[in-house]
């Protein structure tokens, strides 16, 4: 294209450039009077009108983004044959140019870094893929920063089949002719995209970006091979050599970062390229500090010169002050040394699930594992080294809960999805262990074996929380029937299978000093224990006042050989949770706080006079509860259970019944109660081996329940009308993760969440009959929530609440989701549970303010206080 031509007001000045995605130039707006550049299309694509209205699509959704790093869109446009977008004009270059030389320095590499983190937040939120993130494709300015270039133009080349050779596989670069731009785009696809997988998702561009990142700090590529062939399978099979085999003064929290980047499986990989960003930045202040730790300064440490000695530079008054020293400590030797003093300190947990979950601790004491809500609301592990501030996400563990440690404190066990799992605790790829439908609690054996429980038992008690004897010859475990007043702690020999009943109490755990550890009335006491004949001796002493309930007679405790206790006291978010009311602008007032605390999950009931919630009390237990508005907020008692959770209320159509989940011994099932609190409770589903929790309740009698694993479920129907089976249906199911249904107002659509697309969207089916779904949100959602005064249906995305105008005929037909409020509200923390509701006006919201973040208690050097405590009568 010659200098001087004319694409609809924008003259072309000079070519800058060209390559399989079409040749860029710089032109002059000549309307705004500035200096743009120019992308024209190549013809293959722009005749193709499938993909050029997917381009279109996608490039008008990357102008509204409007973020310092990513680089502006202005304009798309056609010119007879002509295809171009139009976008900012730069000055510097492409990430390429400085990798050309090698590494860059580090402070350097990680300020870009983050940069382009926070740009993939950005696009990722307005649920935009890259698919093609390469040093080619991030410009850095003359003045240091970076920018991401091209986004949307990527998906212009995915072809049909996506599983076919020429589909998904088949990057921009890659479709061009230059060698190196095909190795470059080879390079940086994740494994799903190599394999052809028809579900790529945010997560793709994060592991590009993990080989970015080791591209810029150590100047070779994370993945490279002879032949793209080559290339492509050290993707799929080969991790990258460790970044300080080029330079071992990197940090090793950098390396652990990489690693987590480009985990093989997606769901190894950071979830969001948020908390990416976060990690990038804390390791830029240790970094700026001089704190940050490395390979090189561990050998520094051990060749410090002040204890390094030359042979040919020792002196004789050297060499008898060594011989002294020799001797003081031989006539040192029969003489204990002195016990160190307890130490007490707290550490934060970001994201912690505290209700029903539980923490694990490496028996070396250097590790805490503990189950949370990263940003994206999904369950997971975090864990953090005690001696490190910084919390990390461990790969792969979305949905994870029950976690445990290998005896040499290298593996994290837990369960998730139906699966029984282990994964590096440091950074690595899962390996699947056993299927199982549930894990409660775990233990990991000297030999290797693993012994874990799957309830429910016989007789309406569960065998849970095992936990192995030295030597792996017989384990403790708790017989439980979900309260500690009806629980015992066990021993089971392996050898002969003989169980005896030690005492009551749960949770129980062994410790190096002959004690017994575990929870009894809310308190953790210690017991004396004498290993070789299995008997208690003496009287259990409380030794923590409160200690945090887990389910199934569980405790928020750990302790390590090297003799640390950590403990979560029993005072959760959910304890000093209050409710509060919001316009559609997010301004706050406080609502029926003052008389209660503990709120979980408000729902309105249809005539707006009530709302039924669940309430966690301190220490533990729970209950379903109702409050009556007309009767000045008096609250009623529906459902109390002896033992276990009652969670999840949900409102028949008539107002007359509430329904909910219990996990109990017998299971985790729905029941329903009168609202009034008259009666009895009727169970209404039976399963065993799965949790069955109900979401919604239709005009027309019908209950839409959740089913599945934890983390995975499918939407069931369950008849509630009178003289219907109690049978429950399949609905939705198959291999998407689909829950949070909620029936529309007049009965004819069905509104929930899904993973259908790759990243949790809200979604809409015709009701009862089924059909193709309609996709209502963008940049991911969940817990959608229907208007009663207008066609309007509501969902949250992490911190935002959005609403979506609809028009429902014969078709559902979503409008564009609008952005009401931002706040720091509760999420449904059980499984998504919804956290909020409605209110009748359809201008209100009722949602859940979480009090402090409970911080983890832990004390070092404990073991001396609890001989103190409890002693043994040994030595």
């Amino acid at each position: 294209m010659e200098p001087g031509t004319k694409l609809g007001p924008y003259e072309i000045t000079e070519q800058l450039g060209a390559g399989g995605m079409g040749e860029v130039y710089l032109a002059q707006d000549t309307r705004l009077g500035r200096k743009v550049a120019i992308k024209v299309l190549p013809a293959e694509f722009a005749s193709d009108p499938e993909r050029l209205a997917r381009f279109e699509q996608e490039a008008r959704a990357a102008a509204a983004l409007n973020h310092p790093h990513i680089a502006v869109v202005h304009d798309i446009g056609t010119e007879g044959d002509t295809h171009f977008m139009v976008q900012e004009y730069l000055e510097g270059d492409t990430l390429r140019e400085p990798l050309q030389k090698g590494a860059l320095p580090l402070k350097k590499a990680l300020g870009l870094a983050t940069e382009i983190a926070e740009a993939l937040a950005a696009a990722h939120a307005a649920g935009i893929i890259h698919r093609d993130l390469k040093p080619e494709n991030i410009f850095v300015t003359k003045e240091g920063h970076a920018k991401v270039l091209d986004f949307g133009l990527a998906k212009l080349t995915e072809v049909a089949g996506a599983g076919s050779p020429g589909g998904a596989t088949q990057s921009p670069t890659m479709m061009g002719t230059v060698a190196g731009q095909v190795m470059g785009t080879a390079g940086y696809m994740a494994p799903e995209q190599v394999e052809g997988s028809d579900k790529i998702d945010h997560r793709a561009d994060l592991f590009a970006f993990g080989c970015v990142l080791y591209e810029m700090v150590s100047g070779v590529r994370a993945f490279a091979g002879r032949s793209i062939a080559e290339t492509l399978a050290h993707i799929q099979h080969d991790d990258p050599t460790p970044i300080q085999e080029s330079d071992p003064s990197l940090p090793d929290e950098l390396q652990r970062i990489i690693r987590k980047s480009v985990a093989k499986e997606p769901g190894g990989r950071y979830q969001g390229a948020g908390d990416l960003a976060v990690d990038l930045k804390a390791i830029a202040l240790e970094v700026e500090s001089g704190t940050a730790r490395s390979a090189h300064d561990a050998t520094a440490e051990v060749t410090d010169p002040a204890w390094v000695v030359s042979g040919a530079r020792v002196l004789p008054w050297a060499v008898a002050g060594v011989f002294a020293a020799l001797a003081g400590v031989f006539f040192a030797q029969s003489l204990p040394p002195p016990p160190l003093p307890t130490e007490h300190y707290e550490v934060e947990m970001p994201g912690i699930l505290s209700v029903g979950a539980s923490s694990a601790l490496s028996s070396d004491g250097r590790f805490i594992a503990y189950t949370g809500v990263n940003g994206e609301g999904n369950q997971v592990i975090y864990a953090r080294a005690l001696d490190h501030p910084n919390v990390y996400e461990v790969e792969g563990t979305t949905g994870g809960e029950y976690q445990f440690f290998s005896p040499n404190s290298e593996w994290l066990g837990f369960h998730a999805q139906g699966v029984l799992w282990k994964v590096p605790i440091q950074g690595g790829r899962r390996e699947a262990i056993c299927e199982t439908p549930e894990a409660v609690g775990a233990t990991w054996g000297p030999k290797g074996e693993i012994i874990y429980a799957v309830p429910p038992g016989d007789e309406g008690t569960v065998h849970v929380w095992p936990h192995f004897l030295p030597g792996g010859e017989s384990i403790l475990f708790t017989i439980s029937g979900g309260s500690d007043d009806r629980s015992q702690v066990a021993h089971l020999s392996l050898a002969d299978g003989i169980t005896t009943i030690l005492l009551d109490g749960s949770a129980a755990a062994y410790t190096s000093t002959g004690h017994l550890l575990f929870r009894r009335g809310g308190a953790l006491s210690a017991v004396a224990f004498d290993i070789a004949s299995g008997d208690v001796l003496g009287d259990a002493v409380e030794v923590v006042a409160e200690v945090q309930w887990v389910f199934y007679g569980g405790a928020h405790y750990g302790v390590a050989d090297s003799g640390h206790l950590v403990y979560l006291e029993a005072a959760t978010q959910l304890v000093e949770s209050s409710l509060v009311t919001l316009d559609r602008d997010g301004n706050p007032t406080p609502a029926y706080a003052a008389q209660d605390a503990g709120w979980v999950q408000p729902q309105f009931s249809p005539s707006g006079s009530r709302v039924a919630y669940a309430r966690i009390p301190r220490g533990g237990g729970s209950g379903i509860y109702s409050l009556d508005l007309d009767a000045g907020g008096r609250r009623i008692p529906l459902y109390r259970p002896g033992t276990g959770l009652a969670t999840w209320p949900v409102w028949s159509p008539d107002g007359e019944w509430v329904a909910f989940v219990s996990f109990s011994p017998t299971g985790i099932n729905t029941f329903r109660v009168r609202a009034d609190g008259s009666g009895g409770v009727e169970q209404l589903t039976f399963e065993s081996n799965v949790r069955t929790i109900p979401s919604s309740w239709s005009a027309d009698g019908t209950l839409a329940i959740e089913q599945g694993p934890n983390n995975q479920r499918d939407v069931l129907l369950l008849p509630m009308g009178d003289g219907q089976e109690h049978d429950l249906q399949e609905f939705l199911v198959g291999e998407y993760n689909e829950r949070g249904a909620k029936f529309s107002p007049d009965g004819r659509w069905l509104a929930y969440t899904s993973d259908r697309s790759g990243l949790d969207q809200i979604w809409v089916v015709p009701y009862p009959q089924g059909g193709a779904p309609v996709l209502v949100s963008i940049g991911g959602g969940k817990e959608p929530a229907w208007s009663r005064a207008g066609a309007e249906l509501f969902y949250r995305n992490n911190d935002e609440m959005w609403v979506v105008p609809y028009e429902a005929g014969a078709t559902f037909n979503p409008g564009d989701p609008e952005l009401l409020f931002r706040g720091d509200y509760s999420y449904g923390y059980i499984d998504w549970a919804f956290n909020y509701d409605v209110y009748p006006d359809g201008q209100r919201f009722l949602m859940v303010k979480d009090g402090p973040v409970p911080k983890l208690q832990v004390l070092v050097n404990w073991f001396e206080e609890l001989k103190r405590l409890v002693p043994t009568g040994g030595s």
